[in-house]
């Protein structure tokens, strides 16, 4: 049984009070307000944060473990997890809070973590560009009358145009020998340059592919020898086999091919509440098909994860809730909008009615897994989740590729996906969860949403596209630690993440949402755990779980090692 959580934990990472920690005693506190006033329960310097507002905002708690962000109408805004916060947004232990674009940042989080909330990949809300404003007074504006009348002003502009179109085709001529003059120049001298360039590129090409054979063939030496490889050694082995994946997913039903919305209504004082069915399974979101809905959100999320390569052809393991997100826990409610409706049956429109007032609690819908959907427009349906995008950026590059889902594991937080790119090299996978003992060493490697990423400025080359652009460069983390102690499964079969059996229980300090479906290593460089989940604090440990990779090897069919 989890222990009862104590206090609200403030970590700083940005601004006046970076590298500070501060706490709050969770039972006398219900909001947390953020600002630079003397009053506010977490207050900024306001000489030094001064994109803070004096109240800029809180944090409240909405449930045994719900919690919503309110933005107080800040001038700078607030944002969570990088992603701007339109009003207020529920949020969970371990996000990151910034007030204000460039402003100070801190984790939020509470102490100690219940295991429940230890996290998944982080989903992130794509926010839509904002709209071009036309001032009234510009869109619409009257021209000046004139006293010139319509038969001079017509010969004044055919005179005119005459004069303008002699001279402008005397400079175009003239335009055309000066460019030409310099784009001869300039083309001759980038030509030598680019020349420079590539045979600088190629020598340090080669360079790096000599170092790394080199280190292959030691590592391969120590492997055969039974003796155990540096961190460093591992990583730099299994760098460009680690991936990004890049996820957005929808739930649609099946016989209409429609896409699904969670169906929401005004109480008495107009807060819109969700709406939710009984069904022989327990209680389900009331879902409709986007056409029929009246006031809903979309069933579905975007994000991103981790994975890693093991075959030459391009099939990478991950998680089921980055590669299949519509087989898990779903965390996209409105949580500080419960509790919510109960729908009772359908009215001669085919509207939904309601209960008399809202009696469904978040904890009576936590742990709902869309893909176990059964009923839509209040009738039996089939639902089925689809992928949106699911892309795969690999290590020290930018260049996305489409991935496609091959089949999600039945048995464990796994899936496997698949590339059309080949002649990779893929990890090596070892299976020996029969003999894992607590103490040993091992190696985590991913994408953490926290983890600071390379930019670069790229020049386009293509004249129909010719503005540089800014690519983000995928920067795998490493992160060392050792086997807490191996928690073994129960026989109750379930598609949610609540249960934590055959896991691996780490300790590890780097990892957090995004590093989902990476690789943990044993000491010499073989793949023997997936990561999937994680969470804690500096006072109570950092505590993460992997999933033997046995249920990534069943996916793949491969004959198990001795």
């Amino acid at each position: 049984m989890n222990a009862t959580v104590k206090q609200f934990v403030i970590r700083h990472l940005v601004g006046a009070k970076a590298n500070q920690v501060e706490e709050f005693d969770f039972n006398s506190h219900n909001e947390l307000t953020l600002g630079r006033s003397n009053e506010s329960d977490i207050q900024f310097d306001p000489e030094i944060d001064t994109v803070v507002s004096r109240e800029h905002g809180k944090i409240v708690k909405e449930g045994p473990l719900a919690f919503v962000l309110i933005d107080n109408n800040s001038r700078n805004g607030i944002f969570v997890n990088k992603t701007r916060v339109k009003g207020q947004t529920p949020i969970e232990p371990g996000d990151e809070i910034q007030l204000g674009n460039n402003g100070p940042a801190f984790i939020f989080d509470i102490d100690p973590r219940p295991a429940e909330l230890m996290p998944a990949t982080r989903l992130v809300e794509v926010v839509k560009p904002t709209n071009e404003f036309v001032p009234l007074e510009v869109s619409e504006s009257t021209p000046i009358k004139t006293g010139i009348g319509k038969q001079t002003f017509e010969r004044v502009i055919s005179t005119e145009r005459s004069k303008s179109r002699r001279t402008l085709w005397a400079a175009m001529a003239a335009a055309c020998v000066i460019f030409g003059s310099l784009g001869f120049v300039f083309w001759n001298s980038t030509r030598e340059e680019q020349a420079e360039l590539d045979a600088k590129y190629n020598q340090a090409l080669q360079k790096q592919q000599e170092e790394a054979r080199i280190q292959m063939v030691a590592l391969q030496e120590k492997v055969e020898q039974g003796k155990p490889i540096s961190t460093a050694a591992i990583a730099s082995a299994n760098t460009d086999k680690v991936v990004k994946i890049f996820i957005s997913w929808e739930l649609y039903e099946v016989q209409e091919n429609e896409e699904l919305y969670h169906e929401y209504r005004p109480d008495a004082q107009g807060t819109f509440r969700p709406l939710f069915v009984q069904t022989q399974n327990g209680i389900e979101p009331y879902l409709v098909t986007k056409k029929k809905s009246l006031v809903g959100l979309p069933v579905g999320s975007t994000g991103t994860g981790s994975g890693f390569v093991v075959s030459s052809d391009g099939q990478i393991l991950t998680n089921r809730h980055v590669g299949a997100a519509w087989k898990t826990r779903y965390s996209g409610f409105a949580w500080n909008n419960f509790p919510g409706f109960l729908v009772q049956g359908l009215d001669k429109t085919g509207q939904p009615v309601l209960a008399k007032e809202p009696t469904v609690g978040a904890e009576q819908i936590f742990g709902w897994v869309p893909s176990e959907a059964t009923m839509v427009d209040g009738r039996p349906a089939q639902v089925e989740g689809r992928n949106k995008y699911l892309k795969v950026v690999f290590a020290n590059t930018s260049q996305p590729y489409e991935a496609r889902l091959i089949t999600p594991s039945q048995s464990h937080d796994v899936a496997l996906i698949k590339v059309d790119v080949n002649n990779l090299a893929p990890v090596t996978l070892k299976d020996n969860y029969g003999s894992v003992k607590a103490g040993e060493e091992i190696i985590v490697m991913g994408y953490p949403g926290g983890a600071p990423q390379q930019r670069v400025v790229r020049k386009s080359n293509d004249p129909f596209k010719p503005n540089a652009e800014v690519f983000e460069v995928a920067s795998p983390v490493t992160s060392p630690g050792h086997v807490q102690q191996v928690v073994a499964s129960s026989t109750e079969f379930s598609t949610k993440q609540s249960g934590f059996g055959d896991s691996y229980q780490l300790d590890l300090n780097a990892t957090g949402g995004g590093n989902s479906g990476g690789p943990m290593f044993d000491e010499k460089g073989n793949v023997i755990g997936i990561y999937y989940a994680g969470g804690g604090d500096a006072r109570q440990g950092i505590i993460s779980f992997a999933i033997p990779i046995k249920y990534g090897m069943e996916l793949l069919k491969t004959p198990k090692s001795e």
